[in-house]
């Protein structure tokens, strides 16, 4: 049984991805600046689940103190590394990024026509990848499962392919 999945913000919200994120960049003797910090809470309170950098640079068009979009680019990286978020490549030439903070493990549904990503997980899928790694004596540690196809509203509009 799939589910669509709706966004919430990870338990703790954006302290704790800040800590976590202060943490990673001590040990690289980085400082967590204060465009990090803005980055981070923009991030928590935006309403996309998926992003694209871009999106991140629209969001700080008029916001004070400036962010770079270098700066941005740079810090995705970085949050990337921390393990704060998830870089994807869902066929497009841009990165999307998602929180993988204090969220379950889900798969996506990618439409060709109008970009959109639905999240979902279903069991009986997660069962039968264990049974195939098993099958052929690979242990498995993480995966990524994407379905590119045609969404439900671009098909009403006789989108097919």
């Amino acid at each position: 049984m799939a589910r669509s999945s709706i966004r919430s913000a990870p338990s703790g919200g954006a302290g704790a991805l800040l800590e976590k994120l202060e943490r990673y960049l001590q040990r690289k003797s980085q400082k967590l600046t204060s465009q990090r910090r803005s980055l981070v809470q923009k991030i928590v309170e935006m309403a996309k689940t998926h992003f694209t950098a871009d999106d991140l640079v629209a969001e700080f068009f008029d916001a004070r103190p400036r962010v770079s979009k270098a700066t941005i680019y740079r810090s995705l990286s970085v949050m990337v590394e921390a393990g704060i978020l998830e870089e994807h490549q869902f066929g497009n030439s841009y990165k999307v990024y998602e929180l993988s903070e204090g969220r379950p493990h889900h798969d996506h549904l990618i439409c060709t026509h109008c970009g959109k990503i639905l999240e979902f997980f279903n069991a009986e899928m997660e069962e039968l990848q264990e049974k195939v790694a098993k099958k052929h004596g690979f242990h498995a540690t993480h995966h990524s499962q994407k379905i590119f196809g045609v969404c439900q509203q671009c098909w009403a509009l006789g989108v097919r392919a």
